[in-house]
């Protein structure tokens, strides 16, 4: 795997966001329960970006990108608040993926969850992030550990709606810091990703982190437009315009539509 790109200027306004925030943002979007049936986040989790303006940027739920600026690999990833996190010790390692849960097109995603990169044995870092000082940045597998599935550009169809691009951290059984996920039966097909299954496959607990950028392919000739870190959270303690009666609304929902959903199989658990 490439080293991660060095930093050109950082993000000098980015701030801590809540679990309670991550999770509101997945809902505000339609992530849950439309695509994945519940997150419920025990750690904030981050990754970076270079933004068109030359920046870094820490990409928080719901951020707006171009094709360009989610081109490449993320610059780093970062944890907050890992003691909430159960079973962790300094000897965890990690895996990350990356997923369009929107492919082809938002109206009709045939190839839901196609994946665009799957790799485990992170560790944790001596050092913390370059963006976010509370954060503790992941140390990227080097050695002979590659990723199961290469990163891959995110690159939508132009015109075929807002595609969400879902990164989700996971604490990584420990017969995998030594072994392949083929050597579980996972096939490197990336299309229709069942994550339930694979979760199943692997002998994995719900996700420990999540978060979701956004390209909407009807602006800028089907490249995107830039948010610049002003997703859907406004670091207030909530999520951006939603009141507590609607909140408390949203929730509800949710709740009835997972279990109706969950006993048709429409929806999995992240």
């Amino acid at each position: 795997m490439a080293a991660l790109a060095s930093v050109a200027f950082a993000d000098d306004n980015a701030v801590s966001v809540g679990t309670l925030d991550f999770k509101n943002a997945f809902v505000q979007s339609g992530i849950v329960p439309e695509v994945i049936a519940a997150l419920d986040p025990a750690v904030s989790f981050y990754a970076s970006y270079r933004a068109a303006d030359g920046h870094d940027e820490l990409l928080i739920p719901g951020s707006s990108l171009t094709v360009a600026e989610a081109a490449a690999q993320p610059l780093e990833f970062s944890v907050e608040s890992l003691n909430n996190a159960t079973n962790i010790t300094s000897q965890t390692r990690y895996l990350i993926y990356l997923l369009d849960a929107d492919a082809p097109a938002r109206s009709n995603p045939t190839a839901r969850n196609l994946r665009h990169y799957l790799a485990g044995n992170y560790s944790l870092a001596n050092v913390n992030s370059t963006l976010l000082t509370t954060a503790q940045r992941l140390a990227v597998p080097t050695g002979r550990f590659f990723p199961f599935t290469q990163f891959t550009q995110a690159n939508p169809m132009p015109n075929s709606g807002i595609h969400r691009f879902i990164y989700a951290l996971y604490t990584q059984p420990a017969r995998f810091n030594n072994a392949g996920f083929d050597s579980v039966g996972m096939e490197a097909e990336t299309t229709n990703w069942n994550l339930s299954r694979w979760r199943t496959q692997l002998g994995l607990g719900p996700a420990i982190g999540a978060t979701f950028f956004t390209i909407d392919t009807g602006a800028n000739g089907g490249q995107g437009t830039s948010s610049n870190n002003t997703g859907v959270i406004n670091n207030g303690g909530g999520t951006a315009g939603t009141s507590a009666a609607a909140s408390l609304a949203a929730s509800v929902y949710m709740a009835a539509f997972t279990v109706f959903a969950a006993s048709l199989g429409l929806v999995t658990l992240l």
